[in-house]
């Protein structure tokens, strides 16, 4: 994770200017009553009417919103500004009121904090933090019946891990993913529950409308400013790895996704 971390620092051509998915927050918006989500329809099956649910770093409400809508609360503990903008939003816009929506990062620093909720879940969070271990021991007391975890097996973030040594001339260096994690929490003696999601979620996340977004969404992943002088040169690289299937654009080498559930008590 340092070594991701440290190398993201070096590279990166601008300032995210505080808060980095300010410029991808809209893209994360997604419609509360949508069918045909692997990883909604898995959270459902846990679900039950009178839950509260933590959903740690919910973003713009992809998950919470439509949790929300089948459970008694959802409390969303979202940092970024952008974020929580559009998850009110779509809060207002969907007329949702059992959200309790805070800006906080995790883990909380406030000592009360316990019991708070049924199940903690985290979607795509765990990859680069490096004090995992009070992340985890915050999300597992507050937690009364089970923690959640969404994951790829392997982080977002290396979706163009083929296109780095083009672009910085050095391999990309790779966050931990899925497999890892259930690896950390066997060590933390938490029983574990672990089971892939069918792939059509997976291209539901990494799939593009158009060269252009897969292009948008390298450009950020590889810390490339807007008028990069390697955009010519990545803009090559990324057509070489696309693939056209039916309208839509992928990448040849999907991520798997799995649904990780755990209790310590």
């Amino acid at each position: 994770m340092a070594a991701n971390r440290e190398q993201a620092e070096r590279v990166r051509e601008e300032s995210d200017g505080g808060d980095h998915y300010r410029p991808l927050a809209t893209a994360f918006r997604a419609d509360p009553y949508r069918t045909g989500d692997a990883a909604l329809d898995a959270l459902s099956d846990i679900a039950l009417p009178d839950d509260v649910w933590v959903d740690i770093g919910a973003g713009a409400g992809r998950l919470a919103l439509p949790l929300a809508l089948r459970v008694g609360q959802v409390i969303a503990i979202e940092p970024s500004p952008a974020m929580r903008a559009e998850l009110a939003n779509l809060q207002i816009e969907h007329g949702i009121t059992n959200i309790d929506l805070r800006d906080e990062r995790w883990p909380s620093d406030d000592p009360a904090i316990s019991d708070m909720a049924d199940v903690a879940l985290i979607s795509h969070v765990g990859y680069d933090i490096e004090e995992i271990g009070a992340f985890l021991d915050t999300m597992e007391r507050v937690a009364t019946r089970e923690c959640v975890a969404l994951m790829y097996d392997r982080a977002p973030g290396s979706m163009f891990w083929q296109v780095w040594p083009t672009i910085h001339s050095e391999e990309h260096a790779r966050l931990p993913g899925a497999t890892e994690f259930i690896d950390l929490l066997h060590a933390r003696g938490a029983t574990v529950d672990a089971s892939e999601l069918e792939r059509g979620s997976d291209r539901q996340r990494f799939g593009f409308t158009e060269p252009d977004e897969a292009m948008d969404w390298a450009r950020r992943r590889l810390w490339l400013s807007e008028n990069s002088a390697r955009l010519p040169l990545l803009r090559q690289a990324v057509a070489d790895l696309l693939i056209e299937r039916d309208g839509s654009w992928s990448l040849p080498d999907q991520p798997s996704q799995m649904l990780i559930r755990w209790r310590t008590r």
